[in-house]
């Protein structure tokens, strides 16, 4: 039976996201990862960031940096990775003088997983990691999966067997923005089988109720499987504010690779 494991970063273990990739464990939560002061302060700074804008694929969901999966041709590849270090800046200067997030949770993964972690590499180029990305009023994120391959060039060998994700939660709204998790990893054949012809996404009603639901508290740091089917509800009242990341695992002896 697959079970929310609660613990602290400095217990986090290598065999707690291992958990996640066997499917043992449905997430690993650690409450008050962000400190309280920092988390005051980007709070203030996040909210009206000049740099928030529309994602690629909907405007209706706003971020601040560029996300892998907007990438869809030549020109967007490039600018990704263009802009990927100038992007971890800026959540960085965002941060401070605190330290960004998303920097300890690097280093956080690399000092847990036993043979460490990296920034994942798409043609020697470096991905950003970090992107913070909004959930507004009324706006709802439907059933879905995540998947590097399908914004990895056509040529390119990936060896990816596994895929992670890392949240950490800055602000979420009193009433709504509760994640989904139905504990199912449908597979890309069946996932497009039964998204037909939408765009994006899948209806709730095709799936049954979620097997959980958590509501995390602002600071904290959430690890699930997003090849998993996983929702948010949409927010009732505040934005719901996230800084996300994913984590490409190769093999329990091989190095995890990061980006978002």
């Amino acid at each position: 039976m697959t079970t929310i494991r609660r613990t602290t970063a400095e217990a986090l273990s290598h065999e707690d996201l291992q958990a996640l990739v066997e499917g043992t464990a449905l997430a690993v939560h650690i409450p008050g990862f962000i400190h309280p002061e920092a988390l005051a302060s980007a709070r203030k700074k996040l909210f009206d960031h000049p740099d928030r804008g529309g994602l690629s694929q909907d405007t209706a969901f706003q971020r601040i940096g560029f996300a892998y999966s907007e990438i869809s041709d030549f020109a967007s590849r490039d600018h990704y990775h263009a802009e990927a270090r100038a992007n971890i800046q800026r959540m960085r200067d965002i941060f401070s003088p605190y330290a960004s997030p998303s920097d300890v949770l690097r280093l956080l993964v690399e000092e847990t997983w036993k043979t460490g972690a990296n920034l994942l590499h798409v043609e020697e180029r470096k991905a950003f990691i970090g992107i913070c990305r909004y959930q507004d009023k009324d706006v709802d994120l439907n059933p879905h999966t995540d998947a590097l391959e399908r914004n990895l060039p056509a040529d390119h060998s990936v060896e990816l067997t596994a895929q992670l994700s890392a949240n950490i939660y800055v602000n979420i709204p009193q009433t709504g923005g509760e994640l989904e998790l139905w504990g199912t990893e449908p597979g890309e054949e069946a996932y497009n089988d039964l998204k037909g012809e939408r765009v994006w996404g899948l209806e709730r009603d095709q799936l049954g109720p979620p097997l959980e639901v958590i509501k995390p508290a602002p600071g904290d740091l959430l690890f699930l499987n997003p090849r998993q089917i996983h929702a948010v509800r949409p927010s009732g009242d505040e934005p719901r504010i996230t800084l996300g990341h994913f984590l490409g695992y190769y093999g329990a002896d091989r190095p995890l690779e990061l980006w978002s």
